[in-house]
């Protein structure tokens, strides 16, 4: 429950994700507070699923950065958040999916699979509708945007992060 939309600029990219939180079948609105699309060490951070796991990560990535910008690189950095989350809640699995700006390139991952994106993507459960307003050139907003409006699992506020290339 949840939509975050990406998309490839000639400047760099862009990520944009809606506000909603979800306990049991209960909706929060206009919770940002605990936000799923966050800049962290030197990181985008999008995510969707569980908020437990989302909020690990941003702890995590505040001490540790992937080695390169690679999905090689990704890879391992994820196996590192794995294991610091076994160690703290004795359950290493990885059950969001994500998307990680790291330099200049953006990382799609869904459980173990790590892709670069290269032109657009999205992620959660507006995805159908997201990837259709991308597919028509719109921007990350306005797919977020779309989904809002189609989807009942999500909810505005929108949230954008726009990285240029360095």
């Amino acid at each position: 429950m949840s939509i975050v939309a990406c998309k490839i600029t000639k400047e760099g990219y862009e990520i944009a994700a809606d506000s909603i939180s979800v306990r049991g079948s209960t909706q929060t609105k206009n919770n940002t507070n605990r936000s799923k699309l966050v800049e962290v060490n030197n990181m985008v951070i999008g995510s969707v699923g569980y908020a437990e796991e989302s909020s690990l990560l941003q702890i995590f990535a505040k001490t540790h950065q992937p080695a390169a910008a690679t999905e090689e690189g990704i890879l391992e950095f994820w196996g590192e958040f794995s294991g610091w989350k076994k160690k703290r809640m004795d359950r290493g699995d990885i059950d969001n999916a994500y998307f990680i700006g790291f330099d200049d390139i953006v990382f799609y991952i869904n459980h173990w699979l790590i892709a670069s994106v290269t032109s657009y993507e999205a992620i959660g459960a507006g995805k159908d509708f997201a990837l259709a307003a991308l597919h028509l050139g719109h921007s990350p907003e306005a797919a977020v945007e779309t989904a809002i409006e189609l989807s009942i699992f999500c909810e505005a506020p929108v949230q954008l992060i726009v990285k240029k290339k360095n």
